[in-house]
């Protein structure tokens, strides 16, 4: 079979026509898996800052609540060693132990517990403990005056279910405080009357 010269170039043009798009299609897929390669670069770096990040918030956390010492620790600093508990029939601050436990019952409601000795003064460091249970939330709290972090509302607890009511409740824990320490900054001689008893106590 004899094919003319028009034919051969045509031919030729087409094999050159899917060189040049074969390359191109080369090129592209190229592109493709470097944009993909790019990528997933950025992906593993990006993963790699979170976990940083995790990592470090994890140290904050841990930093924190080593600093924010709880009273109830079995290790008690220095400044927290003395103390002068303020109980119902305590001369000149029974009615101070009195209206808080009014106040916190009126605010959470009637389902407190507080031991006699749950009001508590450490005059070395001027600070102020308030303690108690909720049984029917197999909770403890406790409230700190003077806590490093500027927000002393603690709460231990051990399979609590957390239906709306418990974290009502909650709330009005958190509210109780707020309004536990509102009082005694305003009430502004009871931290020097306090130390004074303290002292004259030893």
């Amino acid at each position: 079979m004899v094919i003319s010269g028009t034919v051969k170039k045509w031919i030729i043009n087409m094999a050159s026509e899917m060189s040049i798009t074969k390359k191109m299609l080369a090129t592209l897929r190229q592109g493709r898996v470097n944009q993909a390669k790019q990528a997933s670069q950025v992906f593993v770096k990006e993963e790699k800052e979170t976990d940083n990040f995790i990592t470090r918030s994890k140290i904050l956390m841990e930093e924190a609540i080593d600093k924010k010492k709880v009273l109830t620790e079995e290790e008690i600093d220095d400044d927290h060693k003395k103390t002068f508990e303020i109980k119902k029939d305590t001369p000149q601050f029974g009615d101070v132990r009195t209206s808080q436990e009014e106040a916190l019952r009126k605010t959470v409601g009637e389902n407190i517990t507080l031991e006699s000795n749950a009001l508590v003064y450490y005059p070395d460091s001027d600070d102020i403990t308030l303690n108690g249970k909720i049984n029917t939330l197999n909770l403890s709290f406790q409230f700190r005056y003077n806590d490093p972090s500027g927000d002393g509302c603690y709460i231990w607890t051990d399979a609590m279910q957390l239906t709306e009511t418990n974290a009502r409740t909650l709330g009005k824990i958190r509210d109780a405080f707020g309004n536990w320490k509102d009082s005694i900054t305003q009430d502004g001689d009871l931290m020097e009357k306090l130390k004074k008893a303290a002292n004259d106590n030893d």
